[in-house]
């Protein structure tokens, strides 16, 4: 198939304008004179790019107080950007369960980092014991103690994570 390029001339407030057109509707600005020329003259351009946009956009229109109210709520939450917010707000209402930012994700992963350590700890002793009871007075209470905090922080912040996450996406225990 042989392809030909068609040209216009637009000043830069109309080349501005119909760029933003073409992204608010996720779409190249060639692809969309595609399309334009399909509704035109049907049959006569490639619909390649009309049917498979390049991502699964959806737009949405809101009002200048819900915008604010949307940007507040996202950062607030953690989001960096507004789009990502909704974005696990509308995955989350399809899964029905939560979705973590990265900032939860991380301290999740610190978290369970700390409890490793704790599961190591915990087997030393155990090594200890086993091997020969004798020396369980190296164990001491101090230690044990220093253990059930750690196991007790990373119990909170997992329950924290899960209630932020529970009450932001409205989850309720099911």
């Amino acid at each position: 198939m042989v392809k030909h390029t068609v040209k216009t001339s637009l000043d830069d407030e109309d080349k501005e304008r119909w760029q933003y057109f073409c992204h608010l509707n996720g779409m190249t600005e060639s692809g969309m004179v595609r399309m334009m020329i399909n509704q035109v003259l049907p049959g006569i351009a490639c619909n390649d790019e009309i049917n498979h946009a390049k991502s699964n956009k959806v737009t949405i229109r809101l009002s200048d107080h819900d915008i604010q109210k949307l940007t507040t709520q996202a950062q607030q939450e953690g989001y960096i950007h507004r789009t990502s917010w909704v974005t696990a707000c509308v995955q989350s209402n399809l899964t029905r369960s939560p979705v973590l930012t990265k900032d939860e994700i991380k301290a999740l992963r610190e978290s369970n980092r700390q409890l490793a350590a704790v599961g190591r700890n915990l087997n030393q002793i155990a090594r200890v014991l086993n091997i020969d009871f004798r020396h369980s007075d190296k164990i001491t209470r101090e230690m044990i103690e220093v253990l059930d905090n750690k196991i007790n922080e990373h119990k909170a912040i997992v329950n924290s994570l899960i209630n932020q996450n529970s009450k932001r996406w409205n989850l309720s225990d099911e």
